[in-house]
Parts: C-alpha cells; sequence; structure tokens
C-alpha cells in the first residue's frame, strides 16, 4: 500500500512535564521563592500543583511562568488527592513520607489503584516511615528518613528510583541503593539525577548501584528554565515521518534530558528528513522502512512507533517493552487488540511487538483508546490519515497534553489517500 500523505503545520508544545515535577519536588525544600520558566498546564501537573499547596507550597501562576514560594516547615496534616498520575503519586508519596512527626491521606483515583506502587512504599518503611493501606487511600505516617543500604526493583517503573532520589535531602544518613533487574526507562534516572545536580545535590550512580551522601541541601536558584515537552512533540514529529511536506515542533534545544527526544534517532533510522535549527524542528518523509529496536527506555512512544511501522515497507519489531502492562492501559495488550481491528498483522511474545505493514484501507473503525492519553494521541495520527476511523475517550489527553486535540486538528491537509 502506497503512502500520498501530504500535511503541513508548526506546533509550539509547552513545557516538559517530566522536568517539571522533578522541579516541583525539589521546589518544596527551597527556602527562597524560585521562578519557573514555560510551565505546564496538563493535569498530571495540576495535580502536582494541587497538592503541594495542600502541603504549604505557595505556588502564584501567571501564562508564562509560575512563582514557587515554599514554606519554612509543611504542614504536617493533610488530605491529598491524587487523579489519575502516577508520577505525582510516587513522588508526592515519598515526599510526606520524608516530614518528621507527620500523618497524611493520599486517596487516589480508580486508575491509579492498579499502577504499582509497593515496592515503594517497602522502602520508604524500611527506612522508617509508616504506610497503611486503606481501600483506594493510603494514610502516611512521616519521619526522619534513614538512608541505609537497601535494595530496589528497578524492572517496574523508574519513577520509584527518581521518588527516592529527590528526597535526598531528608536522610539523616548516607544512602547506597542497590537496583535490581533489567533497569527499564533508566534515561529518566539520569534526567532526575542532572536536575538535582543542577539544584547543587550530588548522586553516584554506576549503572547498578546509586549513592548519596547525607547532608546535602538544594541550592535556591532564582529561575529555572523547563524545555519543551518532546513526548508531546512526537506525535507530530511522527506525522512529519509519515508526510511529504514538513511538519515542525519548537526547541531551543539542540539535546535534552528527555529520553523522548531521542525519538528522532529512531525516526532518522527509519528514513525521516530532520532537519534542526536554533528554534525549530522540522521532520519529513524519505522513505519508511522497517527496524528492529530496543525501546525500554522510551515506553511512552512505543505507541507511535507502532502507528508509523503501519507504514513501512518491511515489518517492524519493537524489544524490551514489558513494562508497558503497568502504564495507565496494558498498552502491549491495547495495541495488539485495537491494530488489529483494522487489519493491521501484530503479535507480541517474549518482550518483542512485531508490526507488519498494513495493505489494505480500514473501515469505519471506533478504536478503544483505553482512557490511555498515549494511544489516544498516537491514533489520532491514523486518524488524521484514515478520517473514517472514531477513537474512544479522546478527553484523557487533558493528562499529559491539554491542546493536543486543538494541535492536531491545526495541521493542515494537502493531500491524503493510499492505494
Amino acid at each position: 500500500m502506497k503512502n500520498y500523505l501530504d500535511v503541513s503545520g508548526h506546533i509550539s508544545v509547552e513545557g516538559s512535564k517530566s522536568i517539571l515535577n522533578r522541579v516541583l519536588i525539589i521546589a518544596s525544600y527551597l527556602t527562597e521563592p524560585i521562578k519557573i520558566l514555560n510551565p505546564s498546564n496538563c493535569l498530571d501537573i495540576i495535580t502536582m500543583l494541587d497538592n503541594l499547596e495542600k502541603l504549604g507550597v505557595i505556588i502564584d501562576r501567571s501564562e508564562d511562568h509560575w512563582m514557587v514560594k515554599p514554606r519554612k516547615k509543611l504542614k504536617r496534616n493533610a488530605e491529598l488527592f491524587i487523579n489519575d498520575s502516577g508520577t505525582a503519586y510516587r513522588f508526592l508519596m515519598a515526599r510526606t513520607a520524608a516530614i518528621s512527626r507527620s500523618k497524611y491521606i493520599i486517596t487516589t483515583s480508580e486508575q491509579l489503584k492498579s499502577r504499582p506502587i509497593v515496592p515503594l512504599l517497602e522502602i520508604l518503611e524500611q527506612m522508617g516511615s509508616t504506610i497503611v493501606s486503606k481501600g483506594n487511600a493510603k494514610i502516611v505516617n512521616g519521619s526522619n528518613l534513614k538512608g541505609e543500604i537497601l535494595d530496589l526493583p528497578a524492572d517496574i517503573s523508574s519513577q520509584f528510583i527518581s521518588a527516592i532520589l529527590l528526597i535526598a535531602p531528608s536522610y539523616n544518613n548516607d544512602l547506597e541503593l542497590f537496583l535490581n533487574g533489567n533497569i527499564v526507562s533508566r534515561t529518566y534516572i539520569d534526567m532526575t539525577i542532572k536536575i538535582m545536580q543542577d539544584f547543587g545535590v550530588i548522586v553516584d550512580f554506576d549503572g547498578s548501584r546509586i549513592f548519596i551522601q547525607s547532608g546535602q541541601e538544594y541550592n535556591n536558584l532564582n529561575e529555572y528554565y523547563i524545555e519543551p515537552d518532546f513526548s508531546s512533540a512526537c506525535y507530530f514529529w511522527a506525522l512529519g515521518a509519515l508526510s511529504k511536506s514538513a511538519v515542525s515542533t519548537n526547541t531551543i534545544e539542540q539535546s535534552s534530558l528527555q529520553t523522548d527526544f531521542n525519538f528522532l534517532t529512531i525516526l532518522k533510522k527509519i528514513g525521516a528528513k530532520i532537519e534542526v535549527k536554533k528554534d525549530v524542528i522540522s521532520v519529513c518523509r524519505n522513505k519508511i522502512k522497517g527496524i528492529t529496536i530496543d525501546m525500554m527506555d522510551m515506553p511512552d512512544q512505543v505507541p507511535t512507533l507502532a502507528i508509523i511501522a503501519l507504514f513501512a515497507d518491511t515489518k517492524t519489531i519493537i524489544k524490551n517493552i514489558e513494562h508497558l502492562q503497568y502504564k495507565e492501559s496494558n498498552r502491549i495488550n491495547a495495541l495488539v487488540e485495537e491494530l488489529s481491528r483494522i487489519g493491521a498483522n501484530v503479535s507480541y511474545n517474549k518482550g518483542a511487538l512485531v508490526i507488519t505493514p498494513l495493505n489494505k484501507i480500514p473501515g469505519s473503525i471506533t478504536l478503544n483508546s483505553h482512557h490511555d492519553h498515549r494511544l489516544v494521541m498516537a491514533f489520532h495520527i491514523l486518524k488524521l490519515i484514515f478520517p473514517q476511523i472514531s477513537i474512544t475517550g479522546s478527553p484523557s489527553v487533558e493528562k499529559s497534553y491539554p491542546d493536543f486535540l486543538k494541535d492536531i486538528k491545526s495541521i493542515k491537509t494537502l493531500k491524503s489517500y493510499y492505494s
């Protein structure tokens, strides 16, 4: 089936929620206000902001920047509600556990009940906190945490590790953390360590062992710039890779803390034309060839790559993605089920997703997004090519990219047909 897609447009994306969530936790430790430039207004970030405010942090929001004003002492009693954000859940669980003589009730949405957190709770309890489960809630009794020598599984979520790292100033003694199993999303751990270093806290990480010397404090900074969210940009880069004309996004970076910036490297391997200028990244089609790729460190873009693979000249094999079953949905099962419904040959075996290119135009199919924002956005690339496709659960994009539906509608279609 030949591709005759031709679209064009430029999208300006907000700041990275991954970076911003880490900076907000660090800001709760500071003693002076900090200006945060290029923030994000997605639901995950609003969830973090709302709960930090319940802890006593003051956050003044304007359109292009926020002022975060920490308290000398955070409130020791509060009821928090975590709305579908796994990052906020894990980061705030660790942050509250590290506040001595405190008691918090942390309630979650129904969706979060299925997201893994037990290994993090066990580590926090080993270090001195007490956490009791009660329905959808966790009752957290915080304490002065001991660092100690600890083991933590690294093959479920890197957020467990980042949560433990970000509360480094709370440890009474040195922390030595040994990571067990294959480390998933290691680049997010590297991101956490780099941001901590920006604020003056040094972490020693050799690949399987993390060491943090006690007594370190975060330095006050006047301001911190949040680089554009390249996870959001990937959907438009992918669209450009399928298009004769270019699709572009904003940037001021030639490299990035964000692992999804490296999606450009994958697109180049597939055969896309990529141009990175001073403030713009442009992507357009050259050829689309199937590849074999390890996506352990870039799990959020597996659905995006799966959509591109449908239009390649040979099959694509996406390896090391077992941990996708622990996301907002079981993304492995969802991709196999939904892409098979449009006539694609998709299978999963032993940690690898195998996608054979489409050989026919799909009919009027409704794809189930399983209320997963990443699936919604990936499926909308397909919908732009095949308008007869419908997608359930589109409002779930509020979680990470509230303007996505508006932005993708702004892409101008010059030509779109397949034969």
